[in-house]
């Protein structure tokens, strides 16, 4: 996958932002899904890099700062379905950590998402402004959509799903309560596994065939993590 640096460095390191080019010009897509167009008579050139190789805004060591979709919360969505969720749920552990560093995830879990995150993964961003279903009338969410290599979409310590490969969206957050203006704390979002070891009474027609499965609301588990 490619991203694009555009001629204008100090128009790209005023925010963060990811890009895709066509022949009619750039589109930079800024942090809170804002889409700038930049027709193609105004740029000197663009010049393209390998994402892998390249710094992501969201690099570096995030410590666990809320369970936003804890169990209450997924109980209370799908109780009136008969859905439980048993003790193989996620249970917030202020001592999770996640390392995104140079394409890769390096997780430090405590708790049970190292079911899901079980070693040193690979990622790429395969979209930069994925708007995900988050409530109802329309209420959406614009993440970076990242596939990684290298999770158990079965999100079971028992089992290991043979496909290996899912998808996660993540989101820099404005830290509103912080001392001072330009904190900012990661959002992430699991929303491609298939839970053979909680929500078993999920019945499997809820879940789509497509990845990323776990796109509507109160079917993904979201956490914030504030920087190390």
């Amino acid at each position: 996958m490619k991203k694009i640096i555009l001629s204008c460095v100090a128009l790209v390191a005023t925010f963060f932002c990811a890009a895709t080019a066509t022949a009619q010009g750039v589109k930079i897509y800024k942090q809170g899904g804002e889409v700038i167009d930049i027709p193609a008579s105004e740029l000197d050139r663009i010049e393209a890099y390998d994402a892998q190789s390249a710094k992501t805004p969201f690099d570096g060591t995030w410590k666990m700062k809320q369970l936003i979709t804890d169990r209450t919360y997924m109980e209370e969505t799908w109780g009136a379905m008969g859905i439980t969720y048993g003790e193989a749920y996620p249970e917030f552990t202020a001592d999770d950590e996640l390392t995104f560093k140079d394409g890769k995830i390096i997780p430090n879990l405590k708790s049970n998402l190292k079911n899901f995150f079980i070693g040193e993964a690979t990622f790429e961003i395969v979209d930069p402004a994925y708007e995900l279903h988050t409530g109802m009338f329309g209420a959406t969410a614009t993440l970076s959509l990242l596939k990684v290599k290298g999770v158990n979409r079965n999100f079971d310590a028992n089992s290991k799903s043979e496909d290996d490969e899912a998808y996660i969206g993540v989101r820099l957050v404005e830290d509103e309560d912080a001392d001072e203006p330009g904190i900012y704390y990661l959002e992430v979002f699991l929303v491609d596994f298939v839970p053979t070891a909680f929500a078993t009474e999920m019945p499997d027609y809820m879940y789509d065939t497509q990845k990323p499965v776990s796109t509507m609301s109160g079917m993904y588990i979201q956490f914030s993590m504030d920087k190390k």
